[in-house]
């Protein structure tokens, strides 16, 4: 995935009155954390006057964060490591929940301290909706046996994000979609 398509991913997820205040590409240098979603290491971020947006390359999918809701979120620079954004969204530690990000792009590692400094007393977003279409996924092999061959996704029709799924029969719907953190509403009968 290159800066472009990344980039298209990230402004689907913006609000009105929301712009990206830093942008880079990431690798995940921390191989002891658990990895559910993305097979690769490779993340593009963006930080915005409220979130903290991560694309990863594997999925093509964006997730965001709340920056006051995000327990550790800052950059360390090494000496021979160059710069490292350690981050991780409910405070677990290494191994749980921690992801040592090593930031490609040096304007992006030189402004991020100042940006995340003050995550605290971050604007709040503005409430918005979205709702959300299903669509039928295949099951990747490994997970096949555990939740059959084919599982139903849905994803939210501002930004492609995650809204929730049916499994096993279960329909889960979140309160908020993972990409956009807009509040997921249902849809109506045509939209589906």
């Amino acid at each position: 995935m290159n800066a472009l398509k990344a980039r298209e991913i990230i402004d689907r997820t913006l609000y009105e009155d929301e712009t990206v205040l830093a942008f880079s590409a990431v690798t995940d240098v921390d191989t002891q954390a658990p990895t559910l979603v993305d097979s690769s290491p490779n993340f593009w971020i963006a930080v915005t006057q409220s979130r903290f947006i991560t694309v990863g390359e594997a999925s093509g999918k964006a997730t965001s964060y709340r920056l006051p809701e995000i327990k550790i979120l800052e950059v360390r620079r090494k000496l021979l490591g160059g710069n490292l954004l350690h981050f991780d969204p409910a405070g677990y530690g290494p191994g749980l929940g921690l992801s040592t990000f090593k930031i490609h792009d040096k304007v992006a590692a030189k402004a991020l301290p100042s940006l995340i400094a003050s995550r605290s007393q971050a604007p709040t977003l503005r409430q918005e909706t979205t709702s959300y279409t299903s669509v039928t996924v295949k099951s990747p092999p490994h997970l096949a046996s555990l939740i059959g061959e084919e599982s139903v996704e849905f994803r939210c029709i501002t930004c492609d994000g995650a809204c929730g799924g049916i499994l096993k029969g279960e329909e889960t719907i979140y309160p908020e979609c993972s990409g956009c953190q807009r509040a997921v509403t249902k849809p109506s009968t045509s939209e589906c």
